[in-house]
């Protein structure tokens, strides 16, 4: 809880309105420690006006100390402002796990894509990546899902003769697309 450090004086909109950056529901703030709120008061009619936005809940007490004088405080509720920093989810990135023998197929495999797409060729077909990367054609198969699910390529589906088009991520060059 903030106490005014000025008994008799209201805070100021631009004091409430530093408050109201930094409070958090639940929190209080005491902008007046005084006999009574004066009706032209600016701080008095800012808070008035949260309130009635719903922003805080006005109350007052009694001071312990002087029984003559009241504090006006103002307790934050949860509702947002544009003041409010909105909260996002923080993005997590899961990485694509390799199975054993997978990056091998992983290294074979890119470079020919590279070569095909910085020339503009066609997607070669999984027989002719399987002969140019001395692997079996369902090597190819794995190291393409695992290719995509690594983000180091993206495929798209197009019309024959060659029914796919290979993106590498990391230049941006495609197959398929003459240079």
């Amino acid at each position: 809880m903030i106490i005014d450090e000025a008994p008799g004086i209201v805070a100021s909109p631009e004091r409430i309105d530093a408050w109201m950056e930094v409070a958090k529901p639940g929190d209080r703030f005491v902008y007046a420690s005084r006999l009574s709120l004066p009706a032209a008061s600016k701080g008095a009619a800012h808070m008035r006006a949260l309130a009635k936005r719903g922003l805080v809940a006005l109350t007052q007490a009694r001071s312990k100390v002087d029984p003559a004088i009241f504090h006006y405080c103002a307790q934050r509720t949860p509702a947002a402002t544009a003041l409010t920093r909105p909260t996002r989810p923080k993005l997590a990135v899961t990485p694509a796990v390799l199975a054993d023998g997978e990056a091998a197929v992983v290294d074979a495999l890119l470079p020919v894509l590279e070569r095909f797409a910085r020339h503009g060729r066609p997607c070669p077909t999984d027989k002719q990546l399987a002969a140019r990367a001395k692997l079996t054609e369902d090597g190819v198969k794995a190291g393409l899902a695992a290719l995509a699910a690594s983000h180091l390529i993206r495929v798209q589906k197009v019309s024959a003769p060659t029914l796919r088009r290979i993106i590498i991520v990391a230049t941006g060059q495609i197959t398929g697309l003459a240079a």
